[in-house]
């Protein structure tokens, strides 16, 4: 069988599998370098250029930048592609460990909502009990009290100034309440700022802590109207039981929009730090 040795851009762009349009910008970047027929000035590709073709393809799914591709191919030899593969080694590497942290932070998330819907957690619901708890690294993201439906507007607002990433379905989304600052009338407490707490921030990303100590905490299930019901026997919990109050009250919302649309599968956890 006689053995072709050139191919026209089509027959190239079959053989590949790939349109001609990105054959065309392989050749304007300068990594391909077709001659043109001198009868018809078609653009014609030679075997060499057939093994040039299938270095940038392979190449490119590695993630090397066109400019790579062609500093490499113009000065190819043993050491520089040694040095091309462990550079290539070390972006995968990297890869491997962002998967990793980013399967690490679902399989949190999911085990916390798991464990908040097991009939053994919910019998304990709207009962009081003390716990003792240590420094807790969140994400405020506003100091300022919002409207429900303006969280996420912040929240987005945040991750592009500070050029991070909150992930929010199965996160904790937590509001200090302003008790004295509240509208008797309202269904709600007003708040005094939002913050975000989940096991698998980084240390990095954190700009507030909720503080080290004992707190009265009562866990509901259903919608954020009841929060106005229970809090008070935290209150009266604490003055029946001698117990001086440390700080304001926090509404951590374990389950809520961000995982359900469904306001009675809410899980909000409220707590009280005392002395």
């Amino acid at each position: 069988m006689k053995k072709k040795d050139t191919f026209k851009i089509g027959e190239l762009s079959k053989l590949f599998d790939i349109g001609v349009d990105s054959i065309r910008y392989y050749e304007k970047v300068g990594i391909l370098h077709p001659v043109r027929n001198d009868e018809n000035n078609y653009r014609m590709y030679t075997i060499d250029d057939v093994r040039r073709l299938a270095l940038i393809r392979e190449l490119l799914r590695l993630s090397f930048s066109t400019d790579q591709i062609r500093e490499y191919d113009e000065d190819r030899n043993v050491d520089s592609t040694t040095s091309l593969l462990r550079a290539e080694l070390d972006v995968v590497d990297a890869e491997i460990a962002k998967l990793k942290a980013t399967r690490d932070s679902i399989q949190n998330r999911l085990d916390t909502i798991t464990s908040l819907c097991s009939p053994d957690i919910q019998d304990e619901f709207e009962t009081i009990v003390i716990k003792e708890l240590p420094d807790r690294k969140c994400v405020m993201v506003t100091d300022d009290n919002l409207p429900d439906n303006y969280v996420s507007y912040y929240v987005v607002k945040y991750m592009q100034s500070h050029n991070t990433r909150i992930d929010t379905i199965g996160a904790c989304d937590c509001y200090t309440l302003d008790i004295p600052g509240s509208n008797p009338k309202s269904k709600y407490y007003r708040t005094k700022n939002v913050f975000f707490f989940a096991p698998y921030l980084e240390d990095a990303d954190c700009n507030y802590v909720l503080q080290a100590g004992r707190y009265l905490s009562m866990t509901y299930k259903g919608a954020l109207t009841k929060t106005k019901k229970l809090l008070p026997q935290l209150y009266t919990y604490a003055q029946d039981h001698q117990l001086e109050i440390a700080s304001d009250p926090v509404e951590m919302c374990h389950i809520d929009d961000y995982e359900t649309n469904d306001d009675s599968e809410y899980i909000i956890e409220l707590q009280l730090m005392i002395k």
